[in-house]
């Protein structure tokens, strides 16, 4: 990359790349579009926005199907994150009835467990995974506060907290990805970075649009905290994170690292990370990001991204995921990245983390 560029410009050119790969027809597209628009919005950029608007309009009319991921008939195909970001953030009004008529159809029809919480479609009664929580978390809280629903931001709070306790290990202070997956009744015992991922973003976008009075505020932000530790502790020396968390002779994996450092970036930012560990996440922060840029090359390329994975393997051992494979510009490649990056600019914007050019200059 060149050393004039800014981490926006950079998310741009990885978002130039991706619509050259991609049909946005995704769980993957809802990420990367929510992080275009979030971008846009940091940026001021009305010509960005404009463009995210038009990408996400035939899903607002109804005219998008087959969306891959489970969600894909209830939220993601009526723009999911992306347009309940743009809706809360007041730049999509129009998408309000449709996305209060989504997330009813979640709520209502959605399989669910007999804890509540929603389950995968088609599979095993009460199989629960923790990418669920990147799927529905954010977005029936945006959609709730931009509505005047409360029982949206309560589904939303109910689903993350349901899915943190079923998933989360205390020992390790990271999320198992999931639960009964194999019809066993037991958790895939190993640590998946892009697991990890989901997790985080979710709390750490509830954490930054939840009222601080909600009962509940204290245990979500105690649960994301718990998390950052857990991350904390099997960073790795080059500042990124592996794909079975637990396994430094895995590969390194770029679309959890990067999720994760989205999160920490909103901490920084809102408050979320407590004042007496501010400055160890923030060298946590900068480490991984100043690493990030050895996988991202010049044409907007992104290296070592896992491939779609659910309970790899037999049981989701860490041998399981260590052998899932990793391609350049994979699906997942983009958003986390885009995410990463639209959360720096913001730090950088005001004044809280060095330049890109200064980051790689070291």
């Amino acid at each position: 990359m060149e050393l004039n560029s800014s981490y926006g410009d950079l998310a741009k050119d990885l978002w130039t790349r991706y619509k050259t790969i991609s049909s946005l027809r995704s769980y993957s597209a809802i990420l990367t579009l929510n992080g275009m628009a979030r971008l846009s919005k940091v940026t001021g950029d009305g010509e960005l926005r404009a463009e995210i608007i038009e990408i996400l309009r035939p899903f607002l009319r109804g005219e998008v199907s087959g969306i891959v991921g489970a969600y894909g008939e209830n939220v993601y195909c009526f723009g999911g994150n992306a347009a309940a970001f743009l809706l809360v953030r007041g730049y999509l009004p129009e998408a309000k009835d449709v996305l209060i008529h989504s997330a009813e159809l979640l709520c209502n029809e959605h399989p669910r467990d007999p804890d509540g919480l929603f389950g995968m479609p088609g599979r095993p009664h009460g199989f629960i995974w923790i990418d669920t929580v990147f799927g529905v978390c954010p977005f029936l809280l945006w959609t709730g506060l931009a509505a005047g629903r409360q029982d949206f931001v309560e589904e939303s709070v109910r689903q993350m907290l349901g899915h943190h306790r079923r998933l989360f290990d205390p020992a390790m202070k990271l999320y198992h990805q999931a639960w009964n997956a194999k019809g066993d009744k037991k958790l895939t015992p190993a640590h998946w970075s892009r697991g990890v991922g989901w997790g985080l973003l979710a709390l750490s976008e509830i954490l930054y649009d939840l009222p601080k009075n909600h009962r509940d505020y204290p245990e979500l932000l105690q649960a994301y905290r718990n998390v950052l530790e857990g991350c904390r502790s099997v960073q790795d020396p080059e500042g990124l994170w592996h794909q079975a968390m637990e396994d430094c002779g895995s590969y390194i994996e770029t679309s959890g690292s990067a999720l994760i450092l989205y999160a920490v970036g909103r901490g920084l930012k809102n408050g979320s990370i407590a004042s007496e560990d501010y400055d160890s996440f923030k060298s946590l922060y900068l480490r991984g990001l100043r690493a990030m840029f050895r996988y991202i090359s010049l044409d907007g390329s992104v290296f070592n991204t896992c491939t779609g994975c659910l309970a790899p393997g037999v049981a989701g051992t860490v041998a399981d995921y260590a052998a899932h494979p990793w391609f350049l510009n994979e699906e997942h490649a983009a958003g986390p990245q885009i995410m990463m990056l639209s959360q720096a600019e913001t730090l950088v914007r005001r004044n809280d983390i060095p330049t890109l050019n200064q980051l790689l200059k070291g």
